[in-house]
């Protein structure tokens, strides 16, 4: 196959696994709560993503990701949107410039980028409009979330590996 071809299907897969992860995560009683929050599996994605591709394509896929996650887990449009679009080019450019996305690197940076995208969440949602109880919310829900979605992000580490390995332009 042609190295075109080989992105164009690569591309491919991860549109379906986003299109497949919302379907998972949105529909009611598939996900089970633990401690009252469900993981945000398509972050996971977003961030798989953006360790095996270049900055542009992590950005893209990391907007589309924060868009569904914004669709699927909040009542408003931006929040995930737009840290999740930073966060995966940051990723992005670190893991193809700096340092080398192995699996133990990767951790590193899904274990930083998770836990500052629901900061960022928490202090936009809750901090700045003043929420009463916000402390109990987060450590009851914004807590369980970032722990859940760290540790399904290993699974999506090698589903991701998998694909960018067996379509990326050298397997061609």
């Amino acid at each position: 196959m042609s190295e075109r071809s080989n992105s164009f299907f690569r591309y491919l897969a991860y549109v379906l696994e986003l299109i497949l992860t919302f379907i998972l995560c949105t529909t009611p009683g598939l996900m089970p709560e633990i401690f009252g929050a469900k993981p945000a599996l398509l972050v996971c994605v977003a961030l798989t993503v953006a360790v095996f591709e270049r900055e542009i394509p992590a950005m893209i896929i990391g907007l589309v990701a924060g868009v569904l996650t914004d669709l699927g887990y909040t009542d408003s449009i931006g929040v995930f949107a737009i840290s999740l679009t930073i966060i995966c080019f940051i990723v992005g450019y670190a893991a193809n410039n700096l340092i080398v996305a192995k699996f133990f690197n990767y951790l590193l940076y899904a274990f930083v980028a998770i836990g500052l995208l629901f900061m960022i969440y928490f202090l936009v949602i809750f901090v700045i409009p003043g929420t009463d109880h916000m402390w109990d919310y987060f450590v009851a829900h914004i807590v369980s979330r970032m722990v859940q979605t760290f540790i399904y992000s290993i699974p999506f580490y090698f589903i991701n590996h998998f694909v960018y390995s067996t379509l990326s332009p050298e397997a061609g």
